[in-house]
């Protein structure tokens, strides 16, 4: 293994770094096309793009810079090809700025191999589900990069706009602390190994840096406080926060997700993707020690470097109590597995091994090859699964206007009993240890309020109350438990296209969609007849 006494490589004019980041952009532009002129938006978009996302729209999850890009750009408005450009661009932009930062040697090949492994990623599809966040979450990357980029010159305007910068960016998803993280440490290691810093060094320099994200996440911590004392902010699985009591448990989960992440497939991200970064992890890390002064003060920073480096992307996994949500979940390794790989090929691709580095090559090409495949693949995917269920929802709509007690100027409390999702139908592949609910199972249709998306091509509102497809938040004051009522859910409903799957009656609309409803809504209904008052209805 050839080793690398890298200071720092030529400096390239700007013109470089620019036309490099346009032809990225241009790349990119041409392997999201199909989402560029297809509309797709999902489960929870329907309201946000008629009316827009106002600047509180996030506040109820403690996200209070989430809508940020999108009100300086658009004025709130989701809009049919520029959200997506425009995520891309910064994405872009971010992209090339990190691998400056990295100061990886200003070759064309190199950025462009490299750039282009990172914005054709499949884990981009988490973004383009849900078109209310594609600008924003696209976005993060490039924000905290411009905030790493700034702490290189420890000029105060830097430092102080370092700070704004990773606060927006954790009270835009905060997630992002992976990557806050996962660059930290990478950082470390290129100074470790490659530049020979020593173990002082390495001190003297980067406790600017974690003093900067210290404060940036006080501030961020500070901010969540005051949304909830006023009220903004809800108790959800997005704002829980892990207790002291947890931290011995979750360190021990952790270290066993940092690894099992590597090997864990999910929808469109199958095992020639993940395996094949493993394996460029682990000859970057071998790398890495081969040029590694065998200081016992270097050896203790370079263990401390690599467990840094993959703890950081699982953090948000540590930090959350319920990790169903956040396990293995693509959208989250967006932000810290994914640039675990960047950064291992990009150590590999600079080295002046011949062999490792047109290995790499090789393998980066393939690698180009399986994203673009996989994004063409997804956009069939998405483009047949939405097609799929506007149709079901025209066809819905077509049986509730036949019964006898609808009349589409009145108002109705509207449940959907139970969901479906159509583009699963459509992915025929069973490499997958878990199914991503926002990739592939989760419908455009909403889990909650599903009556937007009825209403959304309905020429009148016909609904003054709306509840989950769970049956999990229903009031019950905006229900009657009639006879009638008690008789559909409990013997008659059938999930749809069953003659059964609608029910009318002058105050209510029930769609009975699956059979997983139809025994949600009878457990449901009985909870409420063993609760009434009334004997008549036991």
């Amino acid at each position: 293994m050839a080793r690398v006494n890298q200071t720092s490589p030529t400096k390239a004019p700007s013109s470089f770094y620019i036309n490099n980041a346009l032809t990225l952009y241009l790349i990119g532009i041409m392997t999201y096309l199909p989402f560029l002129f297809n509309f797709i938006w999902g489960n929870h978009d329907w309201e946000w793009i008629k009316t827009g996302t106002p600047i509180d729209s996030g506040l109820f999850e403690g996200r209070f810079s989430q809508f940020i890009l999108q009100n300086i750009l658009f004025n709130g408005h989701i809009l049919p090809l520029l959200t997506i450009l425009t995520g891309l661009a910064f994405f872009c932009f971010g992209t090339i700025l990190l691998l400056r930062l990295w100061d990886i040697p200003p070759q064309n090949k190199l950025y462009l191999l490299i750039g282009t492994l990172t914005i054709t990623a499949p884990y981009t599809l988490s973004w383009l589900y849900f078109a209310f966040i594609t600008l924003s979450c696209l976005s993060w990357s490039c924000i905290v990069i411009l905030a790493y980029y700034l702490l290189e010159k420890k000029h105060p305007v830097k430092l102080i706009s370092s700070i704004i910068l990773f606060t927006l960016a954790l009270g835009g998803y905060p997630p992002v602390i992976n990557l806050i993280g996962v660059l930290l440490f990478s950082l470390i290691l290129k100074d470790l190994c490659l530049k020979k810093a020593t173990a002082t060094s390495i001190i003297r320099k980067y406790i600017w840096h974690i003093g900067i994200i210290a404060i940036s996440g006080i501030l961020f911590i500070i901010i969540q406080q005051i949304l909830r004392h006023y009220d903004f902010q809800h108790t959800t699985y997005n704002t829980d926060e892990v207790t002291i009591s947890q931290i011995p448990i979750k360190i021990s989960f952790c270290l066993q997700v940092m690894i099992k992440q590597f090997f864990i497939t999910t929808s469109f991200i199958g095992k020639f993707y993940k395996y094949c970064g493993f394996c460029l992890f682990l000859l970057s890390t071998i790398t890495l020690w081969q040029n590694l002064p065998k200081k016992p003060s270097s050896i203790s920073f370079f263990i401390i470097g690599i467990l840094g480096l993959l703890f950081s992307s699982v953090l948000t996994v540590f930090l959350t109590p319920n990790t169903a949500h956040v396990l293995y979940e693509p959208r989250i390794e967006f932000f810290g597995l994914m640039y675990i790989y960047i950064f291992s090929i990009s150590i590999l691709c600079s080295i002046p091994n011949n062999f490792i580095r047109n290995l790499c090559y090789l393998a980066g090409f393939f690698l180009i090859f399986n994203n673009i495949n996989t994004q063409a693949f997804a956009a069939k995917v998405w483009q047949l699964g939405y097609q799929s269920e506007m149709k079901l929802m025209e066809r819905i709509i077509k049986d509730i206007e036949q019964q006898p007690h609808f009349n589409p100027n009145e108002k109705y409390t509207f449940i959907q009993s139970g969901t479906t999702d159509f583009r699963s139908r459509f992915y025929h592949q069973n490499d997958k240890n878990k199914k991503d609910g926002y990739t592939l199972s989760a419908p455009y249709i909403p889990w909650h309020l599903p009556s937007k998306a009825y209403q959304f091509y309905y020429p009148q509102e016909f609904v003054s109350a709306d509840f989950d497809v769970y049956w999990s938040y229903i009031d019950e004051n905006q229900i009657s438990l009639t006879p009638t009522l008690i008789k559909y859910l409990n013997r008659q409903a059938r999930p749809w296209p069953s003659s059964n799957s609608v029910y009318a009656s002058p105050e209510i609309i029930i769609i009975t969609l699956s059979y997983d409803g139809k025994i949600r809504g009878q457990d449901w209904i009985n909870k409420q007849i063993q609760k009434s008052p009334h004997p008549q209805l036991k």
